[in-house]
C-alpha cells in the first residue's frame, strides 16, 4: 500500500500514522483524495500551506518567492518562509496500484486538500481558474524562519 523512497518523511507522515490509514475504509477505497480526522492516540502532522483557508491573512505577490520544490515538478512553487503548524488534519490521496490493482498510497499531507498549483500542466480550463484564485492568496511554508 506504500511508496518506499521516503516521501510521507518529508510530510512528517510516521509509520503509526501509515498503519493507521491501512485500516481506513475510505483509503482502502483507492478512489482518490479524502481529508480525515487523526485520531487523538497519534501524533499530529506539519501544516505547509498559509492563507484564509488555513485561518491566516490572505498571502500577497510581494510576501512570496517562487522555488521548485522536487519531485519531479516542471514548474515552482508559490513560497513563503516561516514554519508549518501541527494539523490534526490528514489529506490522503490513495489509487488503486497501476500493476496489483490494490490500494496504493500516493501521498498524505497535513491540512486540507487545496487546489492543483497554478502551472499544474494537467489543469483544465475550469481548474486553472479554480487554482488561480486559491493560489493568488495561500502559498506553501518553506519550513525555514521567516526572516
Amino acid at each position: 500500500m506504500v511508496r518506499e523512497d521516503g516521501h510521507y518523511d518529508i510530510h512528517g507522515i510516521t509509520p503509526e500514522h501509515i498503519n493507521w490509514l491501512s485500516t481506513v475504509p475510505e483509503v482502502l477505497a483507492a478512489k482518490g483524495p479524502v481529508t480525515l480526522q487523526i485520531p487523538e492516540h497519534l501524533p499530529p502532522v506539519p501544516n505547509s500551506l498559509v492563507g484564509p483557508s488555513t485561518g491566516h491573512p490572505p498571502v500577497g505577490e510581494n510576501q512570496v518567492h517562487y522555488a521548485n520544490r522536487g519531485g519531479g515538478r516542471p514548474y515552482d512553487s508559490r513560497m513563503i518562509h516561516g514554519e508549518p503548524t501541527p494539523s490534526r488534519l490528514l489529506t490522503v490521496i490513495s489509487r488503486p496500484h497501476k500493476d496489483t490493482g490494490k490500494p496504493f498510497l500516493i501521498t498524505a499531507f497535513g491540512g486540507i486538500l487545496s487546489p492543483k498549483e497554478v502551472n499544474d500542466p494537467s489543469h483544465t480550463p475550469e481548474s486553472k481558474a479554480e487554482a488561480e484564485k486559491f493560489w493568488s492568496e495561500h502559498a506553501l511554508l518553506t519550513g525555514k524562519a521567516k526572516d
